[in-house]
């Protein structure tokens, strides 16, 4: 029993938290990195990548959701000191606006956590999934759900892709 845990020990921990904490940003290259460079097996490559996406997706979606909030209250003040100087309001619709807008509209939640664990990173899929969808109470477990989902994915994808570093 004592043997489990000094292996344990012993154990080169560098592959899992690298391939930990590239999950937690970029996820989708994370499984061919895990696979194909460390040599990791598939349900390593599984479990690291799940709970990396999963940590990246908690941090940034509560971290998203302070920011969404600070910068509301600020733009709030900002526009009542210009009503107040009787000045004009500024537009807010940038491009960039419009295309998250238009995102939202078409694909929903469901889509936004689809592209998060997938085309997007985890930080600006969990900010933007945060600013619109903050007062559903499943939104988190919606973006747990397909992070799950993609990472059993992109590990059986990742594994039949031949590995040249090993």
């Amino acid at each position: 029993m004592l043997s489990e845990y000094v292996h344990l020990l012993e154990m080169n921990w560098s592959p899992y938290i690298i391939v930990f904490l590239t999950a937690s940003t970029k996820f989708l290259l994370s499984p061919f990195l895990s696979i194909n460079g460390f040599g990791l097996s598939i349900y390593e490559t599984f479990i690291t990548v799940s709970l990396g996406g999963i940590f990246g997706a908690t941090v940034f979606y509560f971290l998203g959701n302070s920011f969404v909030s600070f910068s509301q209250r600020k733009r709030t003040n900002r526009l009542n000191k210009l009503k107040a100087s009787g000045k004009s309001l500024p537009k807010v619709m940038t491009s960039t606006n419009k295309i998250i807008v238009k995102t939202k509209h078409l694909f929903g939640i469901w889509g936004l956590a689809f592209l998060t664990a997938t085309i997007l990173s985890i930080p600006i899929g969990s900010i933007i999934c945060a600013k619109f969808y903050r007062h559903k109470n499943t939104t988190l477990f919606i973006i747990y759900l397909l992070i799950l989902t993609n990472s059993l994915i992109l590990s059986f994808v990742a594994h039949s892709f031949p590995s040249y570093g090993n």
